[in-house]
C-alpha cells in the first residue's frame, strides 16, 4: 500500500515504526486515525495518506498550472484541506476521487489567479514568455484534460482516477468500489473514448489520440513527490488540524506572493502615472479639472494573501462493459 512515486526515506527516523504500523491500513481506517487524540499516530495516519496518493495529487497540480511552485503550493493546500475537513468526507474508501476533485479545484483557483497576475504585468512592462515547441502540445493538452475529466460522470471519473492517475490495477478498483472486474473495464473503456471525442471537438484531435495510446500503454501520469515536500505538507497539516489555524495555505509561501503582489502593485502605479501625464499633456486635464489640481490617485494595496496552493500496476481496456448494471 505504501509503493507510490516518492523518494525514498520519506519519513524521520522517529516516525518510521508507526508509519510501517499503520501503512497497510485503508484510507477510512487512516482517516480515523488522524481524527483521534494522540499527535504520533495522527501524524504517521497523515503522511501514509500524503505518501499514497501524493504522486497522483502533484501530478494533476502540475498539470493544470505548468508551474513547479505554484504546484507544490498546490499540493500542500490540497492536504492541508483534508486535514481540516476529513471528517466530514462521507465515502472515506475512495479518498482518491475526493483529493483529485479538491486538487483540480485548488489548482484551478491559482491558474486563474497566476493569469489575472500575468496580465497586469504585462501591461506595464510588455514581456512576452517563450516555450519549447515540443513542450507546447502537451502543455495545451493538459489542463484541458483535467478539465474535461472532472467534468465525466462519477461511474468513469472514479476509476479513470484511480487507475491511470494513481496506478492500480484493473482487480485492486474492481475491489476497493466493489463492482465486478468487469464493469471497470468497460467503464474505462468508455471514459477513454468520452475523453477523445471531447478533446477532439476542441481542435485536440491529435493530443486526443496520444492521450488514449498513452492510457492504454497504462502510463499513469503521476509525479515523483520531493521528501521535503512530504514532510512540510505533513508537518502544515498537522499543525493546522491541532490548532485549527485559519488559513489554508502555508506560511512559507507567503513572502513570494507578498513579494508578487507589491511589483504587481508597483507596476500597476506606473502605469496608472503614466496614463495621466499622457492625459495631462493632451489638454484633458484642465477640462475636468479647471483649478488645474491634478486629482491624488491612491495605490491599490498590495495583494499579500498566497496563491491558491496544494500506487502501482497495469490497467488494460477491454472493449464492452460487464452485464453488471452501471
Amino acid at each position: 500500500m505504501l509503493s507510490g512515486r516518492v523518494e525514498p526515506s520519506v519519513a524521520h527516523p522517529s516516525m518510521t515504526a508507526p508509519v510501517e504500523a499503520v501503512g497497510e491500513l485503508p484510507d477510512e481506517q487512516l482517516i480515523e486515525l488522524f481524527l483521534k487524540p494522540g499527535r504520533e499516530v495522527a501524524e504517521a495516519a497523515f503522511r501514509v495518506m500524503v505518501m499514497r496518493h501524493g504522486p497522483m495529487v502533484l501530478g494533476v497540480c502540475r498539470h493544470v498550472l505548468n508551474q513547479h511552485q505554484d504546484a507544490e503550493d498546490a499540493f500542500q493546500a490540497t492536504f492541508i484541506a483534508l486535514a481540516r475537513k476529513a471528517g466530514s468526507i462521507k465515502d472515506r474508501r475512495v479518498l482518491a476521487r475526493w483529493l483529485y476533485e479538491v486538487a483540480y479545484r485548488i489548482a484551478l483557483r491559482a491558474k486563474m489567479s497566476a493569469a489575472r497576475k500575468r496580465t497586469l504585468e504585462r501591461q506595464g512592462a510588455e514581456m512576452s514568455v517563450t516555450a519549447a515547441q515540443s513542450e507546447a502540445g502537451w502543455n495545451e493538452l493538459r489542463p484541458v484534460l483535467h478539465e474535461e475529466l472532472s467534468r465525466l460522470p462519477e461511474k468513469y471519473r472514479t476509476p479513470v482516477v484511480l487507475c491511470y492517475l494513481e496506478g492500480k490495477t484493473n482487480e485492486e478498483v474492481a475491489e476497493l468500489l466493489r463492482w465486478p472486474v468487469g464493469t471497470v473495464k468497460g467503464r474505462l473503456s468508455r471514459a477513454r473514448e468520452l475523453l477523445r471525442s471531447r478533446l477532439a471537438r476542441r481542435g485536440l484531435a491529435l493530443s486526443a489520440a496520444f492521450l488514449v495510446t498513452s492510457f492504454s500503454q497504462n502510463a499513469v501520469f503521476a509525479e515523483v513527490v520531493p521528501t521535503r515536500l512530504i514532510d512540510s505538507t505533513v508537518d502544515s497539516a498537522v499543525r493546522v488540524a491541532r490548532e485549527g489555524t485559519a488559513t489554508e495555505f502555508p506560511k512559507a509561501n507567503s513572502a513570494r506572493a507578498h513579494a508578487l503582489g507589491s511589483q504587481i502593485a508597483i507596476i500597476t502605479a506606473l502605469v496608472i502615472l503614466a496614463v495621466a501625464a499622457t492625459v495631462s499633456a493632451s489638454g484633458w486635464l484642465p477640462r475636468f479639472f479647471p483649478s488645474s489640481v491634478v486629482p491624488y490617485i491612491p495605490l491599490p494595496p498590495s495583494d499579500s494573501s498566497p496563491v491558491a496552493p496544494a500506487t502501482g500496476g497495469s490497467c488494460h481496456s477491454a472493449p464492452a462493459e460487464s452485464p453488471v448494471s452501471p
